[in-house]
């Protein structure tokens, strides 16, 4: 009885986190991105620990490149504000 309860809680938890890694374009900013990705002007590659520059970045994650400053978010698209 008791496995059988575990099992379902388990079960549940991993459909959660699952849907969380799709990207869909309505709940973007709640997704996981789990590639690396690359600035879109310059092309360099973005480390994969990051220090946000912005409330947004510490939020819902994104990125500052280094060598061109183009702010983009963590699916490597960039943010034009």
């Amino acid at each position: 009885m008791n496995t059988i309860l575990i099992g379902i809680i388990v079960g549940i938890v991993l459909v959660f986190f699952l849907s969380l890694i799709k990207k869909d374009d309505k709940l973007a900013h709640l997704g996981i991105n789990l590639s690396r990705i690359y600035c879109p002007n310059c092309n360099e590659k973005q480390p994969i620990v990051r220090k946000p520059n912005s409330q947004r970045q510490a939020l819902y994650g994104g990125h500052t490149c280094r060598k061109c400053g183009t702010e983009m978010d963590k699916y490597g698209e960039e943010i034009i504000e």
